[in-house]
């Protein structure tokens, strides 16, 4: 919000104010002077510049709150269940587990990289509390595309797909099919069957379906994870990782 419009908004709702006055049988006041309130504004705001960071932040803090609100509507009118469907995501980790951590991440994103050494700490020492969901959603760049297919092609080879993430997701810089597939083989996969199996229109569709849960769920960056019913968006670090599982478990 610039100044200028600070003023008009100001200098508008004083208006009002002296029409609902008069409207509502209270004696009417001399007419207003718009430049004069505007003047008024423009002096008190220049005396209290700061109160423009309050208002943004005040603003920014109602938006945050309305964002979290539809988010959480959404999944529980959906169910936690959507997060773990097959179509959409990889899931490991036991069943039965108390707690599940889904995350919706693009291969190319910096804050996702960030929150790497949280997530793999929380993947090597789950246990039977926790599960995961990796949800493939790329936005970023062609880069993205590529490597997500890629991934979603892993998971028709058994032991291979965290193995992958993990190595995608540490790897810095741009991500071209070639790159890709020496990833995949350094991990050991069969390059062959992946390469095949990329080409399948239902890896397409798994990557339809995530941008289309995303949708649903007011999702629109990465990463943005799920932590049983509770929403998180942006890097995560380890010990807040380790926390919100615990809250949740």
């Amino acid at each position: 919000m610039t100044l200028r419009t600070t003023l008009i908004a100001a200098a508008g709702a004083a208006l009002v104010f002296a029409g609902v006055i008069a409207a509502n049988g209270a004696p009417a006041p001399a007419p207003v002077d718009k430049a004069a309130v505007e003047k008024i504004v423009h002096d008190y705001l220049m005396a209290h510049p700061e109160i423009l960071f309050d208002m943004q932040n005040e603003l920014s803090a109602r938006q945050d709150a309305a964002d979290d609100k539809a988010r959480n509507d959404a999944l529980a009118k959906l169910g936690r269940g959507a997060l773990t469907d097959p179509k959409v995501a990889y899931v490991a980790g036991p069943a039965n587990a108390k707690v599940t951590v889904a995350e919706f991440f693009d291969y190319r994103c910096v804050h996702c990289k960030a929150s790497l050494a949280g997530m793999r700490k929380a993947i090597e020492g789950g246990g039977a509390n926790v599960r995961f969901a990796f949800i493939e959603f790329p936005i970023l760049t062609a880069d993205s595309v590529v490597a997500a297919k890629a991934a979603i092609a892993a998971r028709r080879q058994p032991g291979k797909y965290v193995p992958f993430h993990l190595a995608l997701m540490a790897t810095a810089g741009d991500l071209p099919k070639e790159r890709i597939l020496s990833i995949a083989k350094s991990v050991g996969l069969d390059v062959a069957k992946l390469e095949k199996d990329m080409d399948d229109p239902a890896v397409t569709a798994s990557i339809d379906a995530a941008h289309a849960l995303a949708q649903k769920l007011h999702v629109d960056g990465t990463p943005t994870f799920v932590i049983n019913n509770k929403f998180w968006v942006g890097e995560l670090t380890d010990a807040k990782l380790q926390e919100m599982i615990k809250a949740a478990g």
